[in-house]
């Protein structure tokens, strides 16, 4: 994975990997960091979306220009001046764009592309280890820019082709009462419960994950679905108990490494 995110799913790789079931198909309405996707087992077939049109393009510029991307990355100068310039603009050449991205990320105090963070980590040796590896990852993944709502009605589902039964649903939205740390003030209630309504009408079987937040815990039990409770973990200044919403029973170790 080489691109840092608020949220990621790396260090919850396994708590994940117990409760995901068997699926031919994966597809990921909030593909963000790809944390779930880049640590954990990889199914054969695998849809990723995310509105955000820089994630997109730096994940298909990762597709389709490996080693241009990687030429730009190493000539990068790491400097509070290139932060200034990229705070102020924007890059229309995709290479460029996704560089500024990553830079942004990666470089900058909690990714919010203001300040420099300044320690002993080499972000930009963590890119360039990783590219390849993302890279061969990514193969065979559809990317797609949209409104989580309007995935599913553009899939093509059909009885012994691409079977619902053999899919699995994947959402990581930004956690409610979170927003403001991801510049999404926009994010509101509805955005929440219709995620936990996809689950409900859309014939997959589907997790989300969340915090235990008791607005997402009582919408979750007023539909009926199973919440599991994973574990503690920081958020900003904050502890919260991250959790698993199913519309599924739950085995253990069904998806296991």
């Amino acid at each position: 994975m080489i691109l840092t995110r608020l949220g990621n799913k790396r260090r919850m790789k396994r708590d994940l990997a117990e409760y995901f079931p068997k699926h031919r198909m994966r597809i990921e309405l909030f593909f963000g960091a790809g944390g779930s996707f880049f640590y954990l087992p990889t199914p054969k077939y695998t849809i990723v979306n995310d509105l955000d049109d820089d994630v997109t393009n730096l994940y298909m510029t990762i597709q389709n220009n490996l080693e241009r991307l990687r030429e730009e990355i190493t000539i990068v100068p790491i400097s509070e001046s290139l932060i200034k310039h990229w705070k102020k603009n924007k890059e229309t050449d995709d290479i460029k764009k996704a560089v500024r991205f990553l830079f942004l990320s990666n470089f900058t105090y909690m990714g919010k592309g203001d300040t420099l963070r300044a320690g002993l980590d080499n972000a930009k040796e963590s890119i360039l280890k990783n590219l390849k590896e993302t890279f061969q990852k990514l193969q065979n993944v559809k990317i797609m820019n949209r409104d989580f709502r309007e995935v599913l009605p553009a899939i093509s589902f059909s009885k012994g082709l691409n079977d619902k039964e053999q899919c699995f649903l994947y959402l990581d939205p930004i956690y409610f009462g979170t927003e403001h740390y991801y510049r999404v003030p926009n994010w509101k209630e509805v955005d929440t419960t219709d995620c936990l309504d996809i689950m409900l009408t859309s014939g997959i079987k589907s997790a989300m994950s969340e915090f235990d937040h008791p607005f997402v815990l009582a919408e979750a039990r007023k539909r009926n679905l199973n919440i599991i409770y994973l574990r503690e973990r920081a958020n900003i200044k904050n502890r919260r108990t991250e959790i698993l919403i199913t519309n599924y029973q739950i085995n253990q170790g069904s998806f296991a490494f």
